[in-house]
């Protein structure tokens, strides 16, 4: 979303959150946008789009972080005040409520990894990663994107933080099939052997890497 615009109105019908909730679904969606379409409307003194961007800023795009924070916290944002605070409070609980009375997801198999993780590669033109965390039967215990420089790979050490943290008995690193370089792909070929290993000293299965269409 581009913070020049003044509000949501100027942006093209393809790029409005709501309009294109509509076109693809909830997952095709940024934090920034699934944020507009929850508060709605800006202040007479700051636009919508400017209001989400500083949120996610202020968050880091964690938006678990919001989970953390209480009303008047997220109060002190221009912009936002009480009620725009409680109304993201309380979409987080309904996610988390809607998490715990779900059926876990299984995922024996690669197909249903990549059901799962597809939507959230959003750019085609850069390499992205996401890690599947998974427990010993085969369900999903959560996944996260993987931030890394351009060129250059996942941070090792940041994986096997999270894995710690969750508790995982298997891990799959996935990333979205674009053009690389050969010597990316041989560098990348080498950093799953190293992740492997790393798993395997934590008795962690690693799955290897999925590339995803």
């Amino acid at each position: 979303m581009n913070i020049r615009l003044k509000n949501i109105r100027e942006l093209s019908a393809a790029d409005r959150p709501r309009e294109k909730f509509m076109q693809v679904g909830p997952s095709g969606l940024s934090n920034v946008e699934l944020m507009a379409i929850i508060l709605r409307s800006g202040s007479h003194a700051i636009p919508l789009v400017m209001i989400c961007k500083t949120l996610i800023e202020h968050i880091n795009n964690n938006v678990s972080t919001l989970d953390s924070m209480t009303v008047e916290q997220i109060a002190e944002l221009k912009g936002i005040g009480k009620v725009k605070a409680m109304e993201l409070l309380a979409a987080i609980e309904l996610g988390k409520r809607s998490l715990l009375q779900a059926a876990p997801l299984n995922l024996t198999e690669d197909k249903s990894v990549e059901k799962l993780i597809k939507p959230y590669f959003r750019n085609q033109k850069k390499v992205e990663y996401h890690l599947v965390l998974i427990n010993n039967r085969k369900e999903l215990l959560a996944s996260s994107e993987i931030e890394c420089e351009e060129g250059k790979l996942p941070d090792l050490k940041q994986i096997i933080r999270l894995v710690l943290e969750s508790g995982a008995a298997e891990i799959m690193l996935c990333r979205n099939e674009i053009k690389v370089p050969t010597r990316y792909k041989n560098e990348e070929k080498a950093y799953v052997i190293q992740l492997d290993a790393a798993a395997s000293m934590l008795k962690i299965n690693m799955r290897g890497l999925l590339i995803i269409p």
